[in-house]
């Protein structure tokens, strides 16, 4: 039989401890004996563990509760305020930031418009400053906050958080998370704006799916996908850029490079661009209306709002774009095998409509299967739900690595 060493025993501690510790995130209140029913401890060792965490604070005690027969036992609770982490959606249009407590509660939530992102290292002190007085106005609980998820669009480093290459910033080989990082007194955490989405969108659906493909429709177009409750990265972290595949070779120039790319045709500035060319060269219309005659002025909502009203010119320009999205769809869930895709983003807010042409263009390019079992249903179409998912991928680090303060 293998005798255990030292390192061998500390870490089983440490796996007891934070086993315990979700349990009473997850459960609680909850005494005792049904923590050890649950993690499968000893009373013993959940008396020590809950022994501990009462000291350092993550745990409180609630009193006793009922009991049908016996003594009542204490109940316990982890303690919500114990700590906190921050969140930050970096969009092209709007940087959002939430902070959760220790029960992943929002605490707070704010929104600002993003502006001009260069010089980067101007722009980098400046969301120092944004995330310095959003935390300074929880007061004492600032002081508490362990770290900053931030999620970016574009390919991202692993491990590192350097943005290699963002088109929708403008950005090339920037060390983001090294940067920012440097100037914040925690940790901060740089991970891809989709795969953020994605994490938070798939964990508040259920555990039912195998794989959840996660596409994120708006200024530009990503996608992550999630197997069981893992994220898939790929080999460098940078997959999910479903937006630079190509739909049409002869396409418009996209902003990575390429021609034809799906974010060129189908994205929330495609639709705009497109709309503003109709207007520029067709007269009156209701886009045109919408804009005040400026076809600099229009954006993708004004073209699903004319496009409702009967713009055969902003019909056109949905529909196509609704085909290219269903082939894009339809070529990666021929190439993953997804049992589930959720369309997220704010192109996704412009009615069930929009979902149904989605739909009916991936049923025009799919492979036919009889036995696919495959759900394509909209997401949560939550503000701040990639700056959830910046929280979430920090706390799965700070869990992993165990370093949060229990």
């Amino acid at each position: 039989m293998r005798s255990y060493t030292k390192v061998d025993k500390l870490r089983i501690a440490q796996t007891n401890k934070y086993n315990v510790f979700g349990c009473l995130l997850r459960e609680g209140p909850i005494n005792r004996a049904a923590i050890a029913k649950r993690t499968d401890l000893s009373v013993p060792t959940i008396m020590a563990i809950t022994g501990e965490l009462l000291e350092k604070g993550a745990v409180r005690s609630l009193g006793k509760g009922e009991s049908s027969a016996g003594k009542p036992p204490e109940m316990l609770e982890a303690v919500p305020e114990a700590f906190y982490v921050a969140g930050v959606d970096l969009g092209r249009t709007a940087v959002r930031l939430v902070v959760n407590n220790a029960a992943a509660r929002e605490v707070l939530c704010y929104t600002e418009a993003t502006g001009d992102p260069f010089p980067e290292d101007v722009f980098i002190a400046r969301l120092e400053k944004l995330i310095r007085s959003r935390l300074a106005a929880l007061g004492g609980a600032g002081d508490r906050v362990l770290g900053a998820g931030v999620a970016m669009p574009g390919l991202i480093e692993s491990g590192t958080g350097r943005v290699l290459i963002s088109p929708d910033f403008g950005w090339k080989d920037v060390p983001l998370q090294e940067n920012l990082g440097g100037k914040l007194p925690f940790r901060v955490l740089v991970r891809n704006s989709n795969h953020a989405l994605a994490l938070n969108e798939s964990s508040r659906r259920g555990d039912e799916y195998k794989a959840t493909f996660c596409v994120n429709l708006g200024y530009g177009i990503g996608a992550a996908l999630v197997v069981g409750e893992e994220l898939y990265s790929g080999a460098g972290g940078t997959s999910g850029e479903l937006g630079h595949s190509v739909v049409e070779k002869n396409g418009p120039l996209c902003k990575c490079g390429n021609s034809g790319c799906l974010e060129s045709v189908a994205s929330g500035e495609a639709i705009a661009r497109q709309a503003s060319t109709v207007v520029a060269h067709h007269g009156r219309s209701k886009m045109a209306e919408l804009c005040g005659g400026d076809p600099s002025k229009l954006d993708a909502g004004m073209v699903f709002q004319a496009a409702e009203a009967g713009d055969r010119g902003a019909q056109k320009i949905i529909a196509a774009a609704a085909d290219y999205i269903g082939m894009g769809l339809s070529t990666a869930v021929n190439v993953l095998d997804p049992d589930r895709v959720i369309l997220c983003g704010g192109l996704m807010k412009n009615g069930p409509s929009f979902l149904d042409m989605i739909r009916s263009g991936m049923e025009d390019h799919i492979m036919p299967r009889s036995d696919r079992k495959l759900e394509v249903t909209a997401g949560t179409l939550e503000e701040f739900s990639t700056a959830q998912g910046a929280c979430r991928a920090l706390m799965n680090v700070l869990w992993a690595e165990r370093a949060l303060p229990i």
